[in-house]
């Protein structure tokens, strides 16, 4: 009797940590933020803001957020070949990961579009 109480608080226990597990990845959303230039150009040690936590991007252009679900405005702000700009873009983050490009500077065709 005792074993069926002891198997039975621990299946309750690993249970009670799968579900908060899955609660807890259900919690937070993985947001990698591309800065680019001219198309596919990244843009090095751009200042990114997502609400109110910061990051610089990489080498590659990128940096990497982990979030709450729910509504933000990620804003990048660089410079690229002797011109400096800023751009932000609303979205809404769901599920586990989400990819945002921010396109600071256009092509000369695309810029009046």
């Amino acid at each position: 009797m005792k074993r069926i109480a002891l198997v039975a608080v621990c299946v309750a226990f690993l249970l009670a940590v799968g579900v908060s597990v899955a609660k807890s990845a259900e919690e937070s959303v993985t947001l990698q933020v591309i800065v680019t230039a001219l198309g596919n150009s990244p843009v090095e040690n751009a200042a990114v803001t997502v609400g109110d936590r910061e990051d610089t991007t990489k080498k590659n252009g990128s940096c990497v957020f982990t979030l709450p679900p729910g509504e933000y405005s990620v804003c990048a702000k660089g410079e690229w070949g002797g011109m400096s700009a800023q751009k932000c873009q609303d979205v809404v983050l769901r599920g586990t990961n989400r990819f945002v490009v921010i396109e600071l500077f256009q092509k000369a065709e695309n810029a009046w579009k």
